[in-house]
């Protein structure tokens, strides 16, 4: 049985200094998850010594997490109403009625549906003295046209500083999720860290979301190791 989240709170210390990797699962955003990833948070930039980056790590984290959740509610939903999410006409009409129906309620009980069927989204926590990595997938695939639509979001966020630029120049076409994005990509230039150390890999049953905080010169991405390999 899982433990409840005001009890894995008080063991967030002593987890931090055992552990070099922490995953969290669940199926649906609520206060409490919030709360225990913050916890997570600011106990691992402590112990590194890196608390200067709590707020950006919390905000990118949220962020992710709330993008990975919609996803897999919005995949339940085009099933319950009997479309196929891969079929352009299913798709566009599916988006109408999920724009048209969907609530905060629906949302509390759509995250039940997923837990139902074993559909989640995973937080993994991996970090050193000289970095960290945030890994937040989603245990559904993106379709292809969403899939473009981040990428280009994320190709544009590059030329802006500040968020309410972006939304201003976008605001005709930015869904949610998209302005998420450019949002992760600002905080990031704004606190020098490379923007290209946000990832987006798609696989055919998972979407994965990586971000990468350099803490120093010795630290070795992901993305460099990968680069290396080809």
């Amino acid at each position: 049985m899982a433990k409840p989240f005001i009890e894995l709170e008080t063991q967030i210390p002593d987890l931090v200094k055992a552990k070099s990797k922490i995953v969290v699962r669940s199926s649906r955003m609520n206060r409490q998850l919030e709360q225990y990833v913050l916890g997570l948070i600011t106990n691992i930039l402590a112990e590194v010594g890196q608390t200067q980056f709590v707020e950006m790590l919390y905000t990118i984290s949220k962020e992710l997490t709330i993008n990975g959740i919609k996803a897999n509610q919005k995949r339940v939903f085009f099933e319950d109403e009997g479309l196929d999410i891969t079929d352009e006409n299913d798709y566009f009409q599916g988006i109408k009625d999920y724009s048209k129906k969907f609530s905060e309620k629906m949302a509390d009980e759509y995250g039940k549906r997923c837990l139902a069927r074993g559909v989640y989204v995973q937080i993994k926590f991996h970090y050193c003295p000289d970095g960290l990595l945030v890994e937040v997938t989603n245990n559904t695939p993106v379709i292809k046209t969403e899939e473009a639509r981040m990428r280009e979001k994320m190709k544009k966020s590059m030329n802006y500083n500040d968020i309410a630029e972006f939304y201003m120049d976008n605001m005709d076409n930015t869904e949610g999720a998209g302005l998420g994005i450019a949002l992760i990509m600002i905080l990031l230039k704004n606190e020098g860290v490379d923007p290209n150390l946000f990832r987006i890999i798609t696989h055919s049953d998972r979407t994965v979301a990586r971000v990468e905080i350099p803490f120093n010169d010795n630290y070795v991405s992901f993305r460099s190791a990968e680069l290396a390999e080809i």
